[in-house]
C-alpha cells in the first residue's frame, strides 16, 4: 500500500503528513506544491493586469460520479467481538471510516460502525477488558468501543490538542492506552478510568513523527521519522533514553522506525517502509540487538503462539521465528504483489476440525483474510464481504485523444471515465499522481518511489504488483523507472518532450527532486538531480526543444523544512542534456503550480495567485495577471485561446489577448483537466465534474 509515507498520503507540500483524510487531502491538495530561490529575472512587459469584479459565466457542473472505489484496511487487531467470540477488528478507510468486526471462521462482517469525522486509522488496539481503541489519522481523534453486542463507538476527541495524527496505539496490562503522534512527535497516555491524559512530550527534539509505539514491562518504546530513533520511556516517571541503533541502520538519518511490537522482554522494530523493511529484535535484559532480517513487511509481528514462535511476512511468505534462537520456519502461505503487509494479526480458536488449537489470522490491505494453523499446516486466503469505499482523487488528466483519467489517493487505482456519462473502467493500481496520455502509450507517475509506468491501452491490463491478469498475460503497464535508490517519492509532473517523456519528482526524506528523461524508443532513462538546489519539480512544459520546469521549495512530505524561499522556473535542453537557465517568475511564491504552452508556443505559468507569461529568449516575465489567490491549477483551451485557472474556490477563464478574467463557476474542486476540444473537467474529493457552459 502506498502509505500515508505512505503509506500514507499523498500530502500537500506544506505541513500535512503522509496520510490525509479524504476531505483533508482534497483541501490540502489545492496547493499543489511550493518552490525555491534563485537569482534575478527581470519583469518586463505591460502593466500588471488586475482582476476587477468578476462576472459569473453561469456555467454549471455535470456530476460524473465517483470513478474510484475499493477496500482499504489499514489498522487492525484481533480480540473479543460484539458477542465475546474472537474477531478481526479493522479500521476500513472511508468518509467516514468504519470500525468493522469480521468473524474469522466465516470471513463475514458481524459489525460495522462509523468513526465520525475520521478518514481512517493505522492504530487499532484491544484493551484487557475487550474494549476496542482506535486512533485516527488526519484528525487526531481517539475512539473507543466498549465490550458488548450493542455498544456504541465513543468519540473521545483529541487527547493532545496540537496533534492531528495518532499513528499507533499500545495498551498495557492495566488498560492504560498509549499513543504516538504527528506533528510534534509526542507520546501520550490515556487512563480510561478517569479520562486523564499524560503528555510525555516530544520524544526526540527535531522530529515531527512519532511513528510507532509498543509497551512492555512498564516501558514505552517509541519509533521516529524522518530519522530513525527508538526511545525507551518509563511510563511511571516519564524518564526517557534513546536506545542504540542496530549497526546496520547506522546513524538512522533518513530512515524510519515504521513498526514496533513488544512481547516478553523483546522489542521487535522494523526499519523501513510499510511494504519493505529490516526487522531487528531488542533484548531488554541483555540490552542488545539481534542481526537485522531484510525483506520484512509490516505492519505487525504477531504475539508468540504455539512453540513460542512469532510470525511476520518475509519475502512474500508468512514466516515463523523462534526469537531466542533466531530460527525461521516457512509456512508455505505466500502473498503475491507489491503490498503484502498484514493489517492486524492474532491468535484465535476456530471450530473447524482441520484447525485444532490456535490459528493465526490476519487481514491484507484489500480486506482479504488469511489464516494459518501451526499444528496442521493448514493455510488459507479468503475474500471477505467488506464493501469498497469511494477513493479521493490524486490526479485528473485528459489525453490527446480526449480520454479522461482519474488516479486514486492512498488506496490507489486508475480509472478511465466516459467524459459524457462518467462510467468508469477501474483498475487496482498504485497511488497515481500523474497521467500523460499520448494516444498509443499512457505514462503513469506513481507513489511511492517516484515510479513511472508505460501502459498500452490496446492490450490487456496485467499488473502483477496490484491487479494480476490471466496467467501468461504480458505485463501491462510496464515499470520503466523506479527511484527508490535516489530517495524520491512522488511523480506529479510529466510532459511529452519529443523523443522523450520527461517527468519531475519530489524527494522522500531529503530535499531536491529529479528530472527524469525517458527515451520513447527504448525506455532508457536518465536521472538528473539536483536540477534546482533543494527544490522539487512539480510542473513541466515543452516548447521549441526546451523542457521548462516549475519547482517547489518543499519536499514530498512536511519534513525536512525548506532551505529555499522562492519557487523557480528552469530550462533543460534534452539534446545537450543540460540545464539552460533558472529564474524566479513570481517573487515570494513557494511553488509554480502549473505550466502550459499557448497556440504560438509561448510558456505560461501559475504561481501564488499570478498567471504569467515567460519569454524563453529574454528569460523574463513579460505579462502577468492576478487570478484567484494562493495555489491552483492551470489549463489552456487552444480553441478559444484562453487559460483556465482553478484557484481560490473559483474556476476562472483568462483571455490571452487582453488577460481579461472571467469567473466561470464557484467550486470546491482541487483538480482541473482540459480536453483538446476545450471541455473542462474538475475533481473534488471523490467526484469528477464536467463544466457545462451556459
Amino acid at each position: 500500500m502506498p502509505t500515508p509515507r505512505h503509506d500514507p498520503r499523498f500530502d500537500s507540500h506544506r505541513t500535512t503528513p503522509p496520510q490525509l483524510s479524504r476531505r483533508g487531502f482534497v483541501a490540502a491538495l489545492g496547493g499543489v506544491a511550493a518552490a525555491g530561490a534563485l537569482s534575478g529575472v527581470a519583469f518586463g512587459g505591460p502593466a500588471f493586469a488586475g482582476a476587477a469584479p468578476l462576472a459569473a459565466d453561469a456555467a454549471t457542473l455535470a456530476d460524473l460520479g465517483i470513478p474510484l472505489s475499493d477496500v482499504l484496511a489499514i489498522g487492525g487487531a484481533v480480540g473479543p467481538g460484539p458477542d465475546g467470540r474472537p474477531v478481526l477488528w479493522s479500521a476500513v478507510s472511508g468518509d467516514p471510516a468504519h470500525l468493522v468486526a469480521l468473524d474469522p471462521a466465516s470471513a463475514k462482517t458481524v459489525s460495522s460502525q462509523p468513526l465520525p469525522g475520521a478518514p481512517g486509522s493505522y492504530a487499532v488496539a484491544i484493551g484487557p477488558d475487550g474494549t476496542v481503541w482506535v486512533g485516527a489519522y488526519n484528525t487526531g481523534q481517539l475512539f473507543r468501543r466498549p465490550p458488548g453486542r450493542d455498544s456504541a463507538v465513543q468519540d473521545l476527541g483529541r487527547p493532545l490538542a496540537s496533534e492531528t495524527y495518532i499513528w499507533r496505539l499500545a495498551i498495557d496490562a492495566a488498560g492504560i492506552v498509549y499513543g504516538c503522534t504527528y506533528p510534534s512527535a509526542k507520546a501520550f497516555g490515556y487512563d480510561p478510568a478517569t479520562g486523564a491524559v499524560r503528555d510525555y512530550g516530544t520524544v526526540v527534539p527535531g522530529m515531527s513523527y512519532a511513528r510507532s509505539i509498543a509497551t512492555d514491562g512498564g516501558k514505552l518504546y517509541v519509533g521516529t521519522q524522518p530519522d530513525a530513533n527508538v526511545v525507551e520511556i518509563d511510563v511511571a516517571t516519564g524518564a526517557s533514553r534513546q536506545l542504540p541503533l542496530p549497526d546496520e541502520v547506522g546513524d538512522g538519518v533518513g530512515s524510519t522506525v515504521y513498526d514496533l511490537n513488544a512481547y516478553r522482554g523483546l522489542v521487535y522494530a522494523r526499519f523501513g517502509s510499510a511494504i519493505d523493511g529490516s526487522l531487528g529484535i531488542w533484548d531488554t535484559r541483555r540490552r542488545s540487538w539481534s542481526p537485522l532480517r531484510d525483506k520484512v513487511a509490516g505492519l505487525d509481528v504477531s504475539e508468540p503462539g504455539p512453540g513460542g514462535l512469532v510470525y511476520y511476512t518475509r519475502n512474500g511468505e508468512l514466516t515463523g521465528l523462534l526469537p531466542r534462537t533466531g530460527t525461521e520456519v516457512g509456512t508455505g502461505l505466500t502473498f503475491a504483489g507489491r503490498v503484502v503487509n498484514n493489517r492486524g494479526i492474532g491468535w484465535v480458536s476456530l471450530p473447524a476440525k482441520e484447525t485444532p488449537g490456535q490459528t493465526l489470522v490476519g487481514l491484507l490491505w484489500r480486506g482479504e483474510m488469511f489464516s494459518y494453523n501451526p499444528k496442521t499446516g493448514a493455510a488459507s486466503r479468503t475474500a471477505t464481504d467488506i464493501p469498497g469505499e469511494p477513493i479521493p482523487l490524486a490526479s485528473l488528466a485528459v489525453g490527446t485523444t480526449g480520454r479522461l483519467w482519474a488516479g486514486g489517493y492512498l488506496n490507489g487505482g486508475l480509472a478511465q471515465l466516459d467524459p459524457q456519462t462518467g462510467s468508469p473502467a477501474f483498475q487496482r493500481f498504485a497511488q497515481t499522481e500523474s497521467v500523460l496520455d499520448l494516444g498509443a502509450d499512457i505514462w503513469l507517475g506513481t507513489y511511492p518511489d517516484s515510479r513511472l509506468y508505460r501502459y498500452d491501452p490496446s492490450k490487456p491490463w496485467n499488473s502483477p504488483e496490484y491487479s494480476p491478469g490471466p496467467e501468461g498475460t504480458p505485463e501491462n503497464p510496464v515499470k520503466v523507472v523506479d527511484l527508490h535508490d535516489e530517495d524520491q517519492v512522488r511523480a506529479r509532473a510529466s510532459v511529452d518532450a519529443g523523443e522523450h517523456v520527461a517527468y519531475g519528482t519530489l524527494p522522500n526524506t531529503t530535499l531536491g527532486g529529479a528530472l527524469v528523461l525517458v527515451a520513447k524508443a527504448t525506455n532508457a532513462a536518465s536521472v538528473h538531480r539536483p536540477v534546482v538546489t533543494d527544490q522539487s519539480i512539480v510542473s513541466l512544459a515543452y516548447t521549441a526543444g526546451t523542457i521548462v520546469g516549475g519547482t517547489s521549495i518543499h519536499g514530498g512530505y512536511s519534513v525536512p523544512a525548506p532551505t529555499q524561499t522562492e519557487a523557480k522556473l528552469f530550462g533543460f535542453d534534452p539534446v545537450a542534456d543540460a540545464k539552460t537557465f533558472e529564474a524566479v517568475p513570481v517573487p515570494g511564491a513557494e511553488s509554480v503550480d502549473g505550466l502550459v504552452v499557448d497556440a504560438d508556443g509561448g510558456v505560461w505559468g501559475y504561481a501564488a495567485g499570478t498567471l504569467f507569461a515567460f519569454d524563453l529568449a529574454s528569460r523574463t516575465v513579460t505579462r502577468r495577471a492576478t487570478v484567484g489567490a494562493g495555489t491552483g491549477r492551470l489549463g489552456y483551451d487552444a480553441g478559444t485561446d484562453t487559460f483556465l485557472v482553478l484557484s481560490g474556490g473559483t474556476l476562472h477563464r483568462v483571455a490571452r489577448a487582453d488577460l481579461a478574467v472571467t469567473a466561470v463557476v464557484d467550486t470546491d474542486a482541487t483538480f482541473l483537466a482540459v480536453a483538446p476540444d476545450g471541455t473542462a473537467f474538475l475533481g473534488a474529493n471523490t467526484h469528477v465534474y464536467r463544466v457545462v457552459p451556459a
